[in-house]
């Protein structure tokens, strides 16, 4: 199960802002936790949070080794030790055996150390898994790691850290995300990357991170140790990182270099600051380095800290907006190593669609050079190919059929037929019946093709036609057949919403469908934001009678059926059964336990996710067998 201490608020596929709450307040994530050194505290925790830490991370084998920071946790705290009253992380200090091959103190001790001190994340003393570890190296840190795991007990008052290792071996890193992500650990790092990033090899931690979430817990948060260079945080994210911890702040500053949202900078080949550095109009570049060791040291420190958090809350708004992708895409433009790592994203498209919305808020962008590959093109271009299989003949339109004049005759053409009729869509062509519903509609390219090479290679068996018409009676409704295949794109073959008899109410002013309805009850209205529907509880009756549940269902404990008869949303812990097929966003219908229909609402996590969270909102209901209908609003 997922963490009790974990709710997704907002996403934007794999990428998501959440809550994680602990003993000392809740961190939004995504969030950076920067690095405090016990011993030297280049910039004060206090100045951290003004900058817009939530929370920060140290090193609990460094505090226990040193006899007087230990004496001082041990009396007054962690907290009041580095003065930060918000969220505490400590690692064990893996990462400094790593280093200098020694370590004094054992997995059990070093965890009752950070839980006596008081810290909110521990972590265990797991066994760090170089890049360069051969096979049998990787696993016996794997299963190391995880029996070291099984050592320590759960506890209320902090979270457990179960850091996934495995080194570059795919197989092996899923096995360590599954262990530790349906194990008692509360929080998930990534660890045994601090080599890679160092030596940019992004498209191998693209490799990491994917087998990671793909086959772990989702509902845990997940936290890539050492990550927090901002040119790397959007790809990190968008695969599904949540947490980042940096001391590159301080790293990069004692070597004169500042950090910039594309890479890092020698202080000295730069003109100016940029407006938004903390030392713009404050300092010149001359003044910097010429300034005393230790105070120039502080102030590069204070810029890089500022760009990651700059960027982090890019990163954020992105999320909100759902429009990651694009950034993600702008942002491998600036190193030749995240044009590498984009390129692997590509690859995995296929398991990444299973975690896409329906929609999003934001426009589809189509660049030619990588968008072909990217999530809502490969789902339509599925269906299209398999729209245009079930046709002995396809009718290929030309771009100017929306022109005044043009359509109207293209649609009483398209009613005399039982052809397909196909519209060019950046490269492909998709059916002519999702003209309105996401992405079609809502894109925004970089120029239009008529390309229809894809679309002769996958219906050789069939003809194409021109548009010329053909002599003939009606033989069908283009609004009726725009309901069922927009119903089929949405919902899949053998949904059966709308008969003959359907009534199809438009719009006055853009003649667009706004209602579907069977003997004067409305069954859909048709989303003008994104042209798909929702249903109502007519329509969900109508869906539940064509399905076998939990096909696009949820099955909720009785518990929670009785508020959701109500109106009232659907909340993860109550969820007893779901479809692993269900798309987030998409229109579910929620079931009592004995199968009976009682609500109707959007998923808010796709099948993939569903059962790995355990808090929060899993379904907004809109419509339910006693609450009422919102068309019978105001």
């Amino acid at each position: 199960m997922g963490s009790k201490y974990f709710e997704i608020v907002h996403r934007d596929g794999l990428a998501r802002i959440g809550k994680l709450s602990t003993a000392h307040g809740t961190l939004t994530t995504p969030a950076i936790l920067p690095v405090v050194n016990p011993n030297l505290r280049l910039i004060t925790p206090s100045e951290m949070k003004s900058m817009g830490a939530e929370g920060i991370i140290t090193n609990g084998y460094i505090i226990r080794r040193s006899p007087e920071l230990r004496e001082k946790a041990e009396r007054s705290g962690l907290h009041s030790m580095l003065q930060f009253d918000g969220p505490i992380m400590t690692d064990s200090g893996t990462f400094q055996s790593y280093v200098y091959g020694d370590m004094e103190f054992d997995n059990r001790g070093m965890v009752e150390f950070q839980r006596k001190i008081g810290s909110d994340v521990v972590t265990i003393l797991d066994i760090f898994s170089r890049p360069d570890f051969n096979r049998s190296e990787a696993s016996d840190a794997v299963r190391e790691t995880y029996r070291r795991l099984g050592e320590i007990e759960p506890s209320e008052t902090s979270f457990l850290a179960g850091p996934i290792q495995g080194s570059l071996f795919p197989d092996l890193r899923r096995k360590s995300s599954r262990l530790m992500g349906y194990s008692h650990a509360d929080y998930l790092p990534v660890g045994g990357v601090v080599p890679l990033l160092e030596q940019y090899r992004y498209a191998d931690l693209v490799n990491i991170i994917w087998n990671v979430k793909r086959y772990g817990n989702k509902g845990k948060p997940l936290h890539l140790f050492g990550g927090g260079h901002p040119m790397f945080l959007a790809l990190a994210v968008y695969l599904g990182i949540d947490l980042f911890d940096s001391a590159s702040y301080a790293k990069y500053a004692r070597d004169s270099r500042l950090l910039f949202p594309d890479g890092t900078r020698d202080l000295a080949r730069i003109g100016d600051f940029p407006a938004w550095s903390p030392l713009h109009g404050r300092y010149t570049v001359k003044e910097v380095i010429s300034a005393e060791v230790e105070e120039k040291t502080l102030l590069l420190a204070r810029h890089n800290l500022f760009a990651i958090f700059q960027e982090l809350s890019e990163v954020r708004e992105r999320i909100h907006e759902q429009n990651l992708w694009e950034y993600v895409q702008q942002k491998t433009h600036s190193h030749p190593s995240l044009h590498a790592a984009l390129e692997q994203i590509l690859r995995i498209q296929g398991g990444l669609e299973a975690f896409t919305e329906l929609s999003r808020r934001s426009p589809y962008f189509h660049f030619q050079e990588h968008s072909r590959g990217s999530l809502f093109h490969r789902r339509i271009k599925r269906f299209a190919e398999k729209f245009v299989s079930q046709r002995e003949t396809v009718r290929i339109l030309d771009t100017n059929y929306r022109h005044e004049g043009i359509r109207e005759k293209i649609i009483e053409e398209y009613e005399k037929s039982s052809v397909a009729f196909m519209i060019p869509w950046n490269g492909i062509h998709v059916p002519l019946e999702l003209e309105d519903t996401y992405p079609v509609q809502q894109v925004i390219g970089s120029g239009e093709s008529n390309s229809t090479t894809w679309i002769r290679g996958v219906m050789r068996q069939y003809s194409l036609q021109p548009h010329d018409g053909e002599v003939g009676s009606k033989v069908r409704n283009f609004n009726l057949q725009k309901l069922r295949t927009i119903a089929e794109f949405q919902f899949g073959q053998g949904i059966k919403l709308f008969p003959d008899s359907t009534e199809i109410r438009v719009s006055r002013n853009t003649g667009r469908i706004r209602t579907a309805s069977v003997d004067e009850k409305i069954m859909a209205t048709l989303r003008a934001s994104d042209g798909f529907l929702t249903l109502t509880m007519e329509g969900a009756q109508a869906m539940r009678a064509s399905i076998t549940p939990p096909r696009l269902s949820v099955v909720v404990s009785e518990e929670s059926a009785g508020f959701n008869r109500k109106g009232y949303s659907v909340f993860f812990k109550f969820v007893d059964r779901f479809d692993r097929h269900l798309v987030a966003g998409n229109e579910t219908l929620v079931l009592d336990p004995e199968e009976k229909l009682i609500a109707v609402g959007r998923s808010r996590v796709s099948g993939m996710e569903f059962g790995d969270y355990t808090r929060g909102v899993a379904v907004d209901v809109h419509h339910s067998v006693e609450g009422r209908d919102e068309d019978e609003t105001d």
